[in-house]
């Protein structure tokens, strides 16, 4: 099976280092320091039971984004595509899928935010476009290494109008390579609402620990900071419900507090890309959330605070 992974950080770090060593052909397609740390060096995968292990350039093939064109010995290459990079990324990552897809391979986007499932179909149709959501938990510390310090799941599922199904022989070989590498994959029937609940967890637990610069458990010594995530939720949500994805069986409370006991030692890849001077992917979770909510003239004055907060904090550091 050949896998392109698209976007390796954290979560594309720790998918690309857990197919390699099932036994996965893969492409890792990304660019400057990263690509040339995995060429030459390859990736430390520091495991949630403090194993370190060690990945060999010989592992994998590199594509550096950074070049203009794409060499003709990849075009076409990979059965499946994985998008793991940062939201603001999914446009061009998508250009790079299409190319890199066999006429028959299959695409789908782990990164935050929503929407992806529909950009991927404009490029490469939905009937090969599928919706992912993942709950591991993963640092990058460096251009070549990786600290997964999480264990969750990665759930996939159909896009609206798509006939790909878990009994389909793409499908089925996918789900199997997910297990097999240890990734613990689940097929979901409602993979918009699956998407759009990670999303109300982000809008709550990124920005505010962004903001204040703590760990995601120190969510749960601050009320007020808990209340005011869950009063962001509280709005997308309503939103979520203007599209038509019923969320009333979900305890948004309980939820938002299991995710920071979870989760506890985590610093948010939000928080993480402000210390690190990179620009966050506010603008696809909160941001999201105000474009969609005017649309249906919905108000979201928490999400647009907490919006305007980051990215002024983002243009300081990165100035």
């Amino acid at each position: 099976m050949r896998v392109a992974v698209l976007g390796v950080g954290a979560i594309g770090g720790l998918v690309a280092s857990k197919l390699a060593r099932s036994g996965c052909e893969v492409l890792l397609c990304t660019r400057g320091d990263t690509a040339q740390a995995l060429d030459a060096i390859g990736l430390l995968l520091e495991t949630p039971d403090g194993r370190t292990i060690a990945l060999a350039p010989d592992r994998w093939r590199v594509f550096d984004t950074n070049q203009s064109d794409i060499p003709t010995n990849i075009q076409g290459w990979a059965d499946y595509a994985i998008l793991c990079g940062k939201s603001h990324s999914t446009t061009e990552l998508c250009k790079i899928a299409e190319q890199v897809l066999s006429l028959n391979g299959v695409a789908m986007c782990l990164s935050n935010g929503i929407g992806h499932m529909e950009k991927l179909s404009n490029f490469i149709g939905k009937n090969r476009v599928l919706g992912g959501s993942t709950t591991h938990g993963a640092i990058r510390i460096g251009p070549g290494e990786v600290r997964w310090t999480a264990r969750g799941e990665i759930t996939i599922g159909a896009i609206e109008g798509s006939d790909l199904e878990p009994v389909e022989p793409r499908i089925d070989s996918l789900l199997s390579a997910l297990d097999e590498a240890g990734l613990n994959p689940k097929w979901s029937e409602e993979i918009s609402k699956v998407i759009w609940t990670k999303l109300l967890l982000n809008v709550a637990i990124n920005p505010l620990c962004a903001i204040s610069g703590i760990l995601n458990g120190e969510m749960l010594l601050h009320p007020e900071l808990f209340e005011a995530g869950l009063a962001a939720m509280e709005e997308a949500a309503r939103v979520a419900t203007a599209e038509g994805v019923d969320m009333s069986d979900i305890d948004l409370a309980q939820s938002l507090e299991d995710l920071c006991r979870a989760t506890a030692d985590n610093r948010v890849s939000m928080l993480q890309d402000i210390m690190a001077g990179r620009k966050t992917e506010i603008d696809a979770i909160c941001g999201e959330v105000i474009r969609r909510g005017e649309s249906f003239g919905i108000p979201t004055p928490r999400n647009q605070t907490l919006q305007a907060l980051v990215k002024g904090i983002e243009q300081s550091t990165r100035s």
